[in-house]
């Protein structure tokens, strides 16, 4: 008798049973596919434990355009443009924050009212806080934010 013959069948069988053999490396997806990467969790943690230190919060702050006066917020209160009062990511509603320009001495205390949904963003400002700030015309800049 020659040699035997594997039907196609059984070495299909074979293959997969190899994978799952101990020792066999499954693929594994590539960092920053699917969900968010860990590292991204982490930052963000470590940035919530620094703000509740008392450490600033640096990054690019915006304002409100006129489009939203009026509109609800995630307090439940209608947005009020001549307020002083901001959008974060995070902070809890109701918390106070200095926020100061950058650079310069120039700095205006708000009341978080609402979620920022621009999360390239540290603080969306009411525009009357961007207007004592002095950044109503640029529309952004780098700020602190730090609770009071």
């Amino acid at each position: 008798m020659g040699p035997k013959r594997i039907l196609p069948g059984a070495m299909a069988s074979l293959l997969l049973l190899s994978l799952h053999a101990p020792g066999a490396v499954a693929a594994q997806p590539a960092p920053g596919e699917g969900k968010t990467a860990p590292a991204k969790r982490v930052a963000a943690r470590r940035a919530r434990a620094r703000h509740a230190e008392g450490a600033a919060e640096i990054g690019t702050a915006s304002w409100y355009g006129p489009g939203f006066h009026g509109k609800r917020m995630a307090s439940g209160r209608r947005f009020d443009a001549a307020a002083m009062s901001a959008a974060h990511p995070w902070l809890p509603l109701g918390t106070k924050v200095r926020v100061v320009l950058v650079g310069t001495d120039r700095f205006v205390d708000v009341t978080i009212t609402d979620r920022a949904g621009n999360r390239a963003r540290v603080i969306d400002l009411s525009a009357a806080a961007a207007k004592k700030l002095g950044i109503l015309r640029s529309g952004t800049a780098q700020v602190a934010v730090s609770p009071l």
